[in-house]
């Protein structure tokens, strides 16, 4: 790569007919991005002199790309050939600069050394800086509006197409990594509308609680996503092994209790208690028990599951035998579930909210009325949660940047 210390001094004509703050402030947006713009340009083309300068008093060296003679020093067989045009799209603009070129007398090849020293791919039309921006900005918009805001605010954008490529190429690459010796996981999931089924696609997640502290006068959970599963696949890969040694909440979701007995055969297995009370209230219908009685008997379940854990089994399986007598469901339903909640030792999450939460948030991107592709959901959200709950996992995504440093030069 291609380093460079200068100062760069332009001069710009500015002219504000009215004078007012507000027609200041209208125009300033694009007179930043037009310096910005001069500096980048003026700055790729120092830095370019000043390399070719060094290789050819010894300090640096090319390779040429036809031969592999290396060029270096006063007696090197190099030939300076001008410059060609190049393009490129960044969220301050499209920067138009220049790539120097260079004549090998060994096998008359010319070329640039420049697009390999800075980074650059072949027939690339816009930065990986830009593709990062809008990337970031389509996990909570659509494509359409994302192009069209990034043209308006960056001054730059690329077609959706263009973007949805991007979306998926990245999104490909993303692996959630758990977090090690985590005591507590909980897993959930949900359908999106996606795929050829009119119901939808399942998604499957698995969070690791790493812990509670308080931003900004609120609590906050800290997550991380720890397994990640979608379409027909089963809950296998979104409960990968070691995710939590203490205990792992779900909410009675179909193939979780056999994944977690052949995956997770030390770890407590905590069924959510408000799924409890939700799902026997269905039950209870469905044996058609009236409204008001299903009331009743939920408070009362909820007040067992919540209430003094002196002799909390005896009344629960006092509950369970004579006040659902009439809901044989319902009945079957806790019996099974009950090896899996009352704990002698209360779990230290024994709901699977934080996970809803989490739930809710994948349903708001994808409920915009259309019908996804399983693969193109699946990115899409990948990307989206890893920026907010697994940060480093979306930056081993990109490429390491170490960004220019500007600093203002005071003139005596």
């Amino acid at each position: 790569m291609l380093s460079l210390e200068t100062s760069i001094q332009l001069c710009w004509n500015v002219n504000v007919s009215a004078g007012g703050i507000n027609d200041l402030a209208a125009g300033l947006l694009e007179l930043g991005r037009e310096l910005a713009l001069e500096v980048g340009v003026q700055t790729l083309m120092q830095a370019q002199d000043e390399h070719l300068k060094k290789v050819f008093l010894g300090g640096a060296e090319v390779v040429c790309c036809g031969c592999g003679v290396v060029h270096s020093g006063a007696e090197a067989r190099l030939v300076r050939r001008g410059s060609r045009k190049r393009k490129l799209r960044i969220s301050s603009g499209t920067l138009c600069f220049q790539l120097l070129q260079v004549t090998c007398r060994e096998c008359e090849k010319t070329w640039s050394p420049y697009v390999e020293e800075l980074g650059l791919e072949p027939r690339q039309r816009f930065s990986e800086e830009l593709e990062r921006k809008l990337v970031e900005a389509v996990t909570n918009q659509s494509y359409a509006k994302t192009c069209q805001l990034a043209d308006a605010w960056l001054g730059s954008s690329i077609s959706p197409r263009t973007l949805h490529a991007c979306v998926q190429a990245r999104g490909a690459e993303l692996v959630f990594t758990p977090a090690p010796a985590c005591k507590v996981a909980m897993a959930d999931g949900t359908k999106v509308p996606a795929g050829k089924s009119r119901y939808g696609t399942d998604v499957r997640v698995a969070f690791q609680i790493l812990g509670r502290c308080v931003k900004n006068g609120r609590s906050v959970v800290d997550k991380r996503i720890a397994g990640w599963s979608i379409g027909p696949v089963g809950w296998s890969e979104a409960l990968p092994a070691g995710i939590a040694s203490e205990v792992i909440v779900t909410d009675r979701e179909a193939g979780i209790p056999e994944v977690l007995q052949a995956q997770h055969p030390d770890v407590r297995h905590q069924l959510c208690e408000w799924h409890l009370g939700h799902t026997s209230n269905h039950l209870m219908m469905l044996d058609g028990v009236p409204v008001a009685q299903r009331k009743e008997l939920v408070a009362v379940l909820n007040g067992i599951l919540w209430g003094p854990r002196r002799k909390k089994r005896e009344r629960y399986n006092r509950f369970v035998d004579a006040a659902l007598a009439q809901s044989p469901r319902t009945q079957a339903m806790l019996r099974d579930s009950l090896d899996r909640i009352l704990y002698a030792t209360p779990s230290p999450e024994r709901t699977t909210s934080l996970a809803e939460r989490e739930m809710r948030e994948i349903n708001r991107r994808t409920d915009v009325g259309v019908l996804w592709t399983v693969r193109g959901v699946n990115h899409m959200l990948k990307l989206r949660h890893a920026m907010r709950l697994n940060p480093d996992d979306f930056e081993r995504v990109w490429s390491p940047v170490a960004p220019a440093r500007f600093t203002r030069v005071h003139h005596a």
